[in-house]
């Protein structure tokens, strides 16, 4: 143990006084793995051979055994680095290759790093790779591994600094980040955000699989997902199981096999309409009435590259402007490069307004498609004697008979008519097989209808906020009858289970319900004391992410307005203790004039003192033989302070250099003809070195004879 401790506390090796010896190498070494580790599950895996390779080079190089690395050798890899960038992302443009060109260059500086200049530069850069950790996750982990890898690299700056023992370079590490505390949360409280000085490429990923277009199948596929898609906390009443209906995409346009989306300006073009009839920019939709509004929701959405945004049924308006699209569905003006928050007030209903497209479009369908199917959408028209209701719910009950089940492995489709193959062959499938079913016949009779992609369900924690995932994926059905959207799910015949209780409660193909989610917690969510555990993370990262991450100006706000209750409060309870507000009022201002004056006059006091010591060289070094003594170092009868300041020197560890400095300029100050500025320049630097040995001098107990070692 003893062995072990000497080898912690031994000096730091830097050779002819600056150059870089093995232990420096090593410090910085390591620095750039935890670096790197922030950023590994966004980077490629190459990058970790990579700062092997250089770590690798320098330590056969330090033995001897290669030549120091040269321009060529350094440019090769950097050219190599290029490349592999290059063919890693295809582009040198986008976010993700930008981050890997700067890690590149972070550990390759290695390869030069030679003298503390270099070893300092190598730290900064480890410095700006740690902040450009957050542009991939701002959560807890990330947060908790960027503070270690920060105090590693502020220890590396220490050590560089002249810190010659670990314990001590770590005692002044801590001491920095405690010092620092306290500014960096004033600021983070009080200090306005600021939007990006400059634009990035954004990073073109996506936060959940769902798409802008499906076929049958698509969705059962994201069943085997446990990706998080949003978060959602309701102000106020929450929707029942049955209707959280999450609206993403309304998709009114299908091919034969697959339904997509007709975006704003592409119906402008077909239509020959103007853009502003399908979509508006603002915080309220202008094809709503805002008395509508049933659900007041605070969204936290993942990062997406794309626009769109969930509504629990129609929009209506929000805190900050989007854009509303009269087919009832959201988008924001931007994608999302992180996590950001959204209020929203919703209906929790399909919308009422009309389709500016025209019932015309929404009975669209390929010549010729489907014939079986048509044949059985004629055949039930005639039985429901040309009622669109009766129609509409002879069909749904035809899907809640026998042999139809649902299950999340649905077979293949892969025949040119696939509705016909679903409904009369395989009559086995996913909601997106019965929601498109359900569409195409609902326009076989002449009924305006249309397929809703998005989301139903969402897993409700303690804490009262949703978690919606992958596996919530859901296809539906909108039909237009009697002046306004009208709901129909077929899911909701035939499998009631999976609205009520999720995808989870599905028997049938019940192996593929998570099954890319091998390591998912959410797999083990029938063990109880795993689940809670589960449930506190996610409530734990949820509250972070709302409120640390989103904390933005509403929050400050809010903050403030509390702040100010509780002085109101607390005044109104001296209130009631006192007699009158005259002697509380006269009480309080007495009071606060005493700590002020108080605080003025010390802050006066201190200052004059640290001008007069400032002045006084001699003064300024009995002050600190005064406080060395009464660290067991005074100085013997009859020596003088220069030399009681050398002498102590060795002993005094870290502080020794500043302790020499400090005789040398004792001694020029009181013998050398110096100029008026130079030897002002001088006190200075004397009164620096003398707070840095305070500083630095490591603790020990005082001596007994008072007359030190």
């Amino acid at each position: 143990m003893r062995a072990r401790r000497a080898k912690l506390d031994s000096p730091v090796l830097l050779a002819d006084g600056r150059r870089l010896g093995g232990s420096m190498l090593r410090q910085l070494f390591i620095g750039q793995c935890l670096v790197l580790a922030l950023h590994l599950a966004w980077m490629p895996a190459w990058l970790v051979a990579l700062a092997l390779a250089v770590a690798g080079y320098r330590f056969l190089q330090l033995r001897s055994r290669l030549p120091r690395a040269g321009v060529v050798l350094r440019l090769a890899a950097v050219g190599v680095l290029v490349l592999a960038l290059w063919l890693q992302f295809g582009t040198l443009g986008n976010m993700d290759a930008l981050i890997g060109l700067l890690l590149g260059v972070y550990l390759l500086k290695l390869l030069e790093t030679q003298d503390r200049r270099d070893a300092r530069i190598v730290v900064l850069i480890g410095l700006v790779a740690t902040t450009v950790a957050f542009l991939h996750d701002q959560g807890i982990l990330m947060a908790a591994g960027a503070l270690l890898a920060v105090a590693w690299l502020l220890q590396s700056l220490v050590w560089l600094a002249g810190g010659s023992r670990l314990r001590q370079t770590w005692r002044e590490t801590a001491w920095l980040l405690v010092l620092s505390a306290p500014l960096m949360t004033l600021l983070f409280v009080s200090f306005p955000r600021l939007g990006p000085l400059w634009s990035m490429p954004q990073m073109d990923r996506a936060s959940t699989g769902l798409s802008d277009e499906i076929s049958p199948g698509d969705i059962a596929e994201l069943s085997r997902s446990a990706r998080r898609a949003f978060r959602a906390s309701f102000e106020g009443p929450e929707p029942n199981p049955g209707e959280r209906y999450w609206r993403v995409y309304t998709l009114s346009h299908f091919d034969g096999i697959r339904w997509s989306r007709a975006t704003p300006d592409q119906l402008s073009a077909t239509l020959e309409r103007p853009v502003g009839a399908f979509v508006s920019q603002g915080v309220r939709s202008p094809w709503q009435a805002p008395e509508t509004a049933r659900f007041s929701v605070e969204l936290l959405l993942e990062p997406d590259s794309r626009p769109w945004r969930p509504s629990l049924g129609t929009p209506l308006a929000t805190e900050t402007p989007q854009r509303y699209l009269a087919d009832g569905t959201l988008e924001g003006l931007s994608a999302l490069s992180s996590r950001g928050l959204l209020t929203l007030d919703s209906s929790g209903a399909p919308p009422a307004n009309p389709d500016p497209a025209g019932s015309r479009w929404h009975r669209l369908l390929p010549v010729d498609a489907n014939p079986r199917t048509r044949a059985l959408a004629e055949r039930l028209w005639r039985e429901s004697d040309n009622d669109p209701d009766a129609y509409l719910e002879a069909m749904m009950a035809r899907f809640g008979e026998s042999p139809y089940r649902y299950t999340l492995t649905p077979p293949r489709l892969v025949g040119e008519h696939r509705v016909d193959d679903f409904l009369f062959d395989s009559q086995a499938g996913y909601c997106s097989h019965y929601a498109s079913a359900a569409a195409v016949m609902a326009r076989m009779a002449g009924i305006p209808a249309r397929v809703v992609a998005g989301f139903l369900g969402g897993e409700r924690h303690p804490d009262g906020h949703f978690t919606v995932r992958d596996y919530d994926a859901h296809a539906w059905v909108e039909v237009w009858r009697e002046g306004g959207w009208r709901r129909l799910d077929p899911t909701a015949v035939i499998a009631p289970e999976r609205v009520e209780q999720g995808a989870g409660a599905v028997d049938d193909g019940a192996e593929a319900f998570l099954a890319d989610a091998g390591f998912s917690p959410l797999r083990m969510r029938e063990v109880d004391w795993v689940n809670r555990m589960r449930l506190g993370w996610e409530r734990m990262e949820y509250r972070w992410q709302r409120e640390v991450i989103g904390y933005q100006r509403e929050s400050r706000r809010s903050l403030m307005a509390r702040l100010t209750g509780w002085w109101r409060e607390a005044w109104a309870r001296l209130d009631a203790l006192l007699p009158g507000r005259s002697m509380l009022a006269t009480a309080l201002s007495l009071a606060i004039a005493l700590v002020v004056t108080a605080g003025l006059a010390l802050l006066v006091r201190m200052g004059w003192r640290h001008r007069r010591l400032q002045r006084d060289e001699r003064r300024l070094v009995s002050v600190l033989q005064a406080w060395l003594a009464r660290h067991g170092l005074a100085a013997r009868p009859g020596e003088s302070p220069a030399s009681h300041l050398r002498r102590i020197a060795p002993q005094a560890g870290p502080a020794g250099r500043a302790l020499n400095e400090c005789a040398d300029d004792l001694e020029r100050l009181a013998f050398a003809p110096l100029e008026r500025g130079e030897r002002a320049e001088r006190r200075r630097r004397l009164s620096q070195r003398v707070s840095e040995v305070r500083r630095r001098l490591p603790r020990r107990r005082r001596g007994r004879g008072g007359t030190g070692a």
